[in-house]
């Protein structure tokens, strides 16, 4: 029996139950696994899943969404967030967010909204932090994945974090010359995280920012355990890594993802192409069929910062709380960009801004269209907030990665595979995400513009999808008193 109808801009998720039936009529399918889109289709949803995709029409339904005109994606995943930091202050256990435990709560509260608003329905944290919690505890969040990260107290990020409280967020610090059998040896720890019902294990290849190099890397043979354990466990290994050299090192530890680009070229920083060595790296990625998670707007975000309009868009004020935007406009909340400044010797803001938006974003780009002229899969990753710039908001970042990668050099249809289904095979979830398909989980987007036309059309969702449940993207704005309960 048809309880009621869906109207455009009329949204009764409240009154859906978990095994009710939602139908999404006469809409136009677009996903990876299509040829060509896929007009005039019903989609029948329930019980969280997709139960039936036919041109037919079906009349068994309990609530149905008008899709004329409309068009079905499956929802985003960005493989790379961190919902434990907050965009200005760092994670949420660092001094700033202890200061202001009120401006934490509202953005906290926020977040998995702004997720959702830009279309992210699924997430991997590859640093779960300590505050991971308000995350998954939220009425509506996105379907939530993570690593954990090992590392050791010699080594980063542990040896950057200076108080006891941002110590506390690495559990799994490995004594190298431990036995197997101890609980502190690398075996033990992967066996640890196995257990934890993580996805993957982040390791980080960083001996210091840039041209530094003041850091202890863990040695060949720790990588090796780490890597031999996570094996026997069927558990990927990503890896924090942005320079030449260190690719390499994470390439020799046979690790399954790549999270960065290569924005440090070292002795090649000059070149204006990919030099010949770093093209053998690369081919090194595209052979061994490594993952590879660009980051652009770890970048983006440290020019950004400099710039006076960032905190003032229509789309930046869409996700950011209103407590959150006014700390922004405090003196204290520019401390990241007095230390920029100091790194750059007294330039111009605006200046500084083009090293990065132009100059290793380039490099990045450069990259990016090495790998995909191979046709070697992206993935949709921001890394977000991705420093401690306030530049980069939740959902926005994953939007703005995705025009990054437009800018790059994909197509569109490319820039939808690298949000759905590229991340869905890398991490294994391919046969609950990825694709609009029979059997697969009902996360999805139902957006007013053709995401194979333009990536800006990834701005236009109407409706939210999440394990079945429909959510209007107007309730998912930041100081919206409509409840999603």
């Amino acid at each position: 029996m048809n309880k009621f109808v869906i109207l455009i801009g009329i949204f009764f998720s409240a009154a859906l139950a978990a095994n009710d039936k939602l139908l999404i009529e006469n809409i136009t399918i677009v996903s990876s696994h299509l040829s060509a889109p896929n007009t005039n289709m019903n989609v029948l949803l329930n019980n969280g899943r997709i139960e039936q995709i036919t041109s037919q029409k079906i009349t068994d339904y309990d609530a149905k969404i008008d899709g004329v005109d409309k068009f079905l994606a499956p929802g985003l995943m960005d493989s790379h967030v961190h919902v434990s930091s907050v965009p200005g202050m760092g994670f949420g256990v660092e001094p700033l967010a202890v200061k202001h435990p009120q401006i934490v709560a509202a953005y906290y509260e926020q977040q998995p909204k702004s997720f959702l608003y830009y279309g992210v329905t699924q997430v991997l944290d590859p640093n779960p932090g300590l505050n991971s919690k308000h995350f998954t505890n939220a009425a509506n969040h996105p379907d939530y994945f993570r690593c954990e990260v090992i590392t050791s107290k010699d080594t980063f990020p542990y040896v950057e974090k200076t108080d006891s409280l941002s110590q506390s967020m690495y559990r799994y610090l490995v004594d190298e010359a431990a036995a197997a059998n101890k609980p502190d040896s690398a075996e033990s720890l992967v066996q640890q995280i196995a257990s934890s019902g993580a996805s993957c294990i982040k390791l980080y290849f960083e001996d210091g920012y840039g041209d530094a190099n003041q850091w202890q890397l863990l040695s060949s043979a720790t990588l090796k355990r780490i890597k031999v354990e996570a094996d026997k466990h069927n558990l990927l290994i990503v890896a924090h890594a942005n320079a030449f050299d260190m690719q390499q090192l994470a390439l020799a530890a046979g690790v399954d993802v790549i999270a960065h680009g290569m924005w440090n070229w070292g002795q090649f920083r000059r070149h204006r192409d990919v030099p010949a060595e770093i093209a053998a790296t690369l081919d090194v990625i595209i052979d061994e069929q490594v993952g590879y998670m660009p980051t652009q707007r770890v970048i983006a975000g440290l020019g950004e910062v400099m710039l006076p309009t960032t905190a003032s868009s229509p789309q930046f004020l869409a996700v950011t709380p209103a407590p959150l935007l006014d700390w922004y406009q405090t003196p204290q909340a520019q401390w990241f960009k007095e230390e920029l400044r100091i790194g750059f010797d007294g330039m111009a803001d605006n200046a500084i801004a083009e090293i990065f938006l132009y100059g290793r974003i380039g490099k990045g780009n450069k990259v990016i269209q090495y790998l995909n002229h191979a046709n070697h899969p992206i993935l949709l990753a921001s890394d977000f907030p991705g420093s401690p710039s306030y530049a980069n908001q939740p959902g926005l970042t994953t939007f703005q990665e995705m025009k990054a990668m437009a800018n790059a050099g994909l197509s569109p249809a490319q820039v939808l595979a690298a949000a759905t289904i590229n991340n869905a095979k890398q991490f294994k979830m391919d046969a609950d995400y990825g694709t609009v398909q029979v059997g697969k989980k009902a996360n999805l987007l139902v957006l007013e513009r053709n995401p194979l036309a333009s990536v800006e059309a990834w701005d236009s969702i109407e409706t939210v999808i999440l394990n079945g449940k429909p959510i209007a993207r107007q309730v998912l704005v930041a100081g919206n008193e409509k409840s999603l309960n």
